[in-house]
């Protein structure tokens, strides 16, 4: 039992290591697919980018519309390109200032400290955020700006690497993070999902932050920001836990969401990066890697360039180890194909010296085969001859058989059918005989009313029914065929033909004429002839070919002997 146990989970380990690495192919397939459409889509982020920065220019919008085309267009550069995000929060601290709204007020300054922190600014973003008075801000504000400083402070934690500072960062987002959830322990919002996967981190509860992001992430109610930044962190959750594939599909899956908004300060991208460099592939890993790199000279991000810079020089150095094998094949191969070259011009010498010798002799032999395939043109096509003539007599000799075969099965059918009679006629005769000599003249009367030759020719019918289908069991089922599904005649349970079924067994029997067919059946000539002009009408066949597709139809016994013959 524990060696079947033992099959079975090593089956079952290897039925999901397929399923894993299919979905990290597919991953990162959706991932090329969308590195090859880039243009596509930042041409969509710099067109809507166009329009709002066409509506700004409008004298005549009020200031609060102003401000909101503005944060419109800050969030449109927030995670594209910083100074131009930085100019926009800039312009939104104004006008907020003259509205005299401290939530907007508020928002203004984080909008500022984000942009410098996505620029690795991070003393200057904690300054900025420092003058924000938390009392004073709605409790939804107040969310927003735990959630910020919660994130500030690990990304601080993450950029100084060493203590003490690092645990003191970490620390100080767990707080925040507490903060921010205690405002609304119930709400479901993108930010505050991402709080509680970061305090299941900062905890280093990373199956709670995996389960909390997976949740976030079927949901499917997430925009593709949003989606990329809780796809990269469940990655980066995974990869602490040793789970490379899966750490891989969800980098991948966060860097097609960055790409499809034209996002440039993102970390997914170079993640994934270094996990297929330490997966051992350089190619894909050089690809991204660069990849990240102009995006984070795009944007301006330092800290991003340090990241990067930590890991591609390792990533170039193995991309520059395989080209410099690379070419060293190459040059191994070049000689062996320069030694093949010169040895094919050798050998296309020496051929050409036989081909001329060959071509001598190929003349002579053309010339003596010659008379032989005349000789065997001729013997082909006597062979043609017999064996068309052999196919013809095979034909017949299966006609003869099958002929031979109904001839046997009728004369034993009339035989019976005349004995039977005939032992009537004479019980028929000696009761007759009987009563004329009684003078019973009213019983013989009697007894001729009770003859019933209706039953008799029934009974006939049966018979003939009977000997058919033996003769022809299949012959109802190929008959069907010859008609659509509505159309098609339901064999009796008691082996009864019908009358249109018995008309087109007789013609199969070689009985043609609509005449003799009428006197067997003992109906009139004209209800034969709509018999049979009914069923070819609703035949699916040409009416002149149909009783030549019912004389295909052959016995089953012939086809049996044919076989075996």
């Amino acid at each position: 039992m524990t060696r079947i146990n033992l099959i079975v989970l090593i089956f079952v380990s290897f039925i999901l290591f397929c399923c894993q690495n299919g979905s990290q192919s597919a991953a990162l397939k959706e991932l090329d697919a969308c590195i090859e459409n880039k243009p596509y889509f930042e041409n969509l982020k710099a067109k809507r980018i166009q329009d709002l920065e066409s509506k700004l220019k409008h004298q005549d919008l009020a200031l609060s519309a102003r401000y909101g085309l503005c944060a419109t267009l800050y969030s449109e550069y927030r995670s594209y390109q910083y100074d131009s995000a930085y100019a926009y929060a800039g312009r939104m601290l104004q006008m907020a200032e003259k509205l005299q709204d401290q939530n907007l007020i508020a928002q203004s300054k984080m909008d500022l400290a984000f942009s410098c922190m996505s620029a690795g600014l991070y003393k200057e973003a904690s300054d900025i955020s420092s003058t924000i008075d938390a009392t004073a801000l709605s409790q939804d504000m107040q969310i927003d700006y735990y959630s910020f400083l919660s994130t500030l402070y690990l990304d601080m934690a993450n950029f100084s690497v060493a203590g003490p500072y690092y645990n003191l960062y970490r620390n100080k987002s767990l707080d925040y993070c507490k903060a921010c959830i205690a405002l609304k322990p119930d709400q479901e919002s993108p930010d505050i999902i991402m709080v509680r996967i970061r305090e299941h981190q900062l905890q280093s509860n990373y199956s709670k932050a995996i389960q909390v992001a997976e949740e976030s992430l079927s949901s499917k109610k997430l925009g593709l920001h949003d989606y990329a930044i809780i796809a990269s962190t469940l990655a980066f959750c995974y990869q602490l836990q040793g789970d490379t594939v899966k750490a891989i599909t969800y980098f991948a899956s966060a860097s097609v969401a960055d790409l499809k908004i034209a996002t440039k300060e993102t970390a997914a991208i170079r993640q994934l990066a270094e996990l297929l460099y330490l997966q051992g592939d350089v190619r894909l890993a050089f690809s991204y890697a660069s990849l990240a790199l102009d995006d984070a000279n795009y944007y301006n991000a330092r800290q991003r360039k340090i990241e990067i810079g930590r890991v591609l020089p390792n990533i170039e150095a193995a991309q520059f180890k395989i080209i410099k094998n690379q070419n060293g094949k190459l040059l191994v191969y070049s000689g062996l194909i320069s030694v093949l070259f010169i040895l094919f011009m050798i050998a296309t010498l020496i051929i050409l010296k036989q081909k001329k010798n060959l071509n001598a002799a190929r003349l002579l032999i053309l010339q003596q085969n010659k008379g032989l395939v005349d000789s065997n043109q001729k013997l082909t096509e006597s062979q043609n001859k017999i064996s068309k003539q052999n196919t013809d007599l095979t034909r017949i000799n299966k006609k003869l058989k099958e002929a031979d075969r109904i001839k046997d099965e009728y004369i034993g059918y009339f035989f019976s059918v005349s004995s039977s009679y005939i032992d009537k006629i004479e019980d028929y005769r000696k009761t007759v005989v009987r009563k004329i000599r009684n003078r019973q003249f009213e019983e013989l009367l009697h007894f001729s009313d009770e003859a019933d030759l209706r039953k008799e020719r029934e009974d006939m019918f049966t018979l003939f029914d009977h000997t058919f289908m033996k003769l022809f069991p299949d012959f109802v089922n190929r008959y069907n065929l010859l008609f659509e599904e509505e159309d098609r005649v339901v064999f009796k349970a008691d082996g009864a033909l019908t009358p249109e079924i018995r008309i087109f067994a007789l013609i199969r029997l070689g009985v043609n004429e609509s005449e003799r067919i009428a006197k067997f059946l003992d109906y009139s000539l004209s209800t034969v002839k709509n018999y049979k002009t009914k069923v070819k009408n609703r035949s699916m066949v040409a009416n002149e070919i149909f009783e030549q597709k019912i004389m295909e139809i052959e016995s089953i016994k012939t086809e049996n002997e044919d076989t075996q013959g």
